[in-house]
């Protein structure tokens, strides 16, 4: 593993977000100038933030910058049709990308998700496992991988594509173990399914590891990889350790996978002829019970072996760190009980 030449400064996008907060922070403490990019420049951005439409359209605001690490995308919007989604996240890619181009930027990190993978019977996945997107959102980011790709072809710019797992940690608000969480906290929880399956996720911490080393090595360039967390779990055990986390009892009913897939089937045809769930995200519909009941397993391999990859936050530090903000000295038979 050897660095890629001086990385000096770095621009994030998205920098607001959950993921890109913990880049800016992640970035700065690893010695570099960081130049955070956001869609609206408000209270709540870092400092020293700017407006990434501008940059895209004024490139001289990236002279300087060594990498742009590109973690900006729009969630899709409950009850929407998508379209509006399309542009920030697929043509956003190919705007950034050119201006990176003028401006002279070295390197284009693309954040992408595991998504764009769905979910394989053949486990575990590796990054050449065939795009089978299930969701909209993962979707786009395919088509967005694609677009990097062929714009990258053209351009005097190395593309490095992270497919991060579905990432948990301090400040997630709308993630999976928050809806765990809040659902359990109001006594609503239910185990679905009998709750072996396999389930494997990313703490932030380790993701921003990841990227800081697709950003700076070397061989990062022209690849892509797989970014996820140093074990896997069970919905059962997950749930059992947000509960814990959380100081409640988790319930020991299991809802049958049929009876929520029934239910999601009614969600998702409501959602699509506008009768249900227009003002709020419903708390149940079949992409979220994919994630919580399809089993899913990443093989890290490539990324140890050519960035030098090693998450470290198990899922015990990392729901406790997540929920209580610290790591106490809590016994491990205690926790998995």
């Amino acid at each position: 593993m050897a660095s890629s030449g001086s990385t000096s400064t770095v621009a994030i996008s998205g920098a607001a977000g959950f993921l890109g907060a913990h880049l800016v922070r992640g970035f700065d403490a690893r010695g570099v100038r960081v130049l955070p990019l956001v869609r609206v420049v408000e209270g709540r951005s870092p400092a020293g933030a700017d407006v990434l439409e501008d940059v895209c359209a004024y490139p001289s605001a990236l002279s300087g910058v060594d990498v742009f690490v590109h973690a900006a995308a729009e969630r899709l919007r409950h009850g929407g049709d998508g379209a509006g989604e399309e542009a920030p996240n697929v043509d956003g890619v190919e705007r950034a990308m050119r201006a990176c181009a003028v401006a002279g930027v070295r390197r284009f990190v693309f954040v992408s998700c595991v998504g764009v993978y769905g979910y394989p019977a053949r486990l575990p996945v590796t990054e050449e496992h065939p795009y089978a997107p299930r969701a909209p959102y993962s979707g786009m980011k395919v088509e967005a991988e694609m677009r990097a790709r062929r714009v990258a072809r053209a351009l005097p710019l190395e593309l490095t594509i992270v497919r991060s797992a579905t990432l948990y940690g301090p400040g997630d608000r709308h993630g999976l173990l928050p809806r765990m969480a809040a659902m359990i906290r109001s006594s609503t929880y239910r185990i679905v399914g009998p709750g072996d399956n396999v389930l494997h996720h990313a703490h932030v911490d380790d993701v921003v590891e990841g990227i800081w080393l697709a950003a700076t090595c070397a061989e990062a360039a022209g690849e892509h990889f797989i970014l996820a967390g140093p074990e896997t779990t069970t919905l059962t055990r997950l749930s059992t350790l947000v509960a814990q986390a959380v100081g409640r009892r988790l319930p020991r009913g299991h809802l049958p996978i049929a009876v929520a897939r029934a239910v999601a089937t009614a969600v998702d045809a409501a959602e699509q002829v506008g009768v249900a769930f227009t003002r709020r995200e419903p708390p149940i519909d079949h992409e979220k019970l994919d994630a919580m009941t399809l089993s899913v397993h990443f093989d890290l391999a490539k990324a140890r072996r050519l960035l030098g990859f090693a998450p470290v936050v198990g899922y015990e530090e990392g729901v406790m760190r997540t929920f209580q903000g610290q790591w106490p000295a809590l016994a491990r038979a205690g926790a998995e009980s």
